[in-house]
């Protein structure tokens, strides 16, 4: 009798755990969403830090804009070049394609005048904090906002 409620208990729990309903993945990973909003979302430099102190923003930076898109697009606009012709700092605009990598950690943009790497430090709705290595090494940390 013991034996015949053991065999009907297992049965029991392969029934339960077997019939609850799979939950789909997300369609895109939560990071995504508060990057691009519904279909996009521009974003402008609020404030820079280099080695860990603040600095106040060029005015060649100033005017930049980041408009990520749900689609992966990503655009620059950048109407006034810190440096004439140089060709890593693209001006007026460039476009690309922009993807998470390292668990939503790091943001790739990259097109075909164009390459970023980020190493994301926050992103809400209202803040996107990103880092990275600038000239002679500085660490860089730029605040952006919609």
């Amino acid at each position: 009798m013991v034996r015949y409620l053991q065999i009907i208990g297992l049965g029991l729990i392969f029934i339960f755990t077997g019939c609850q309903p799979d939950t789909p993945p997300p369609s895109n990973p939560p990071g995504a969403s508060r990057l691009t909003g519904q279909s996009s979302r521009t974003w402008r430099l609020q404030t820079l830090s280099i080695r860990g102190s603040s600095e106040p923003i060029p005015p060649c930076r100033a005017d930049d804009r980041w408009t990520f898109y749900v689609d992966g697009r990503a655009v620059l606009q950048n109407p006034t070049p810190c440096t004439a012709n140089d060709p890593d700092d693209p001006s007026p605009n460039a476009t690309g394609q922009w993807r998470f990598t390292n668990n939503e950690r790091s943001l790739i943009i990259e097109g075909q005048n164009i390459f970023f790497n980020r190493v994301i430090i926050q992103l809400t709705d209202n803040t996107l904090v990103w880092e990275y290595t600038g000239e002679g090494g500085a660490l860089v940390q730029e605040t952006w906002v919609p």
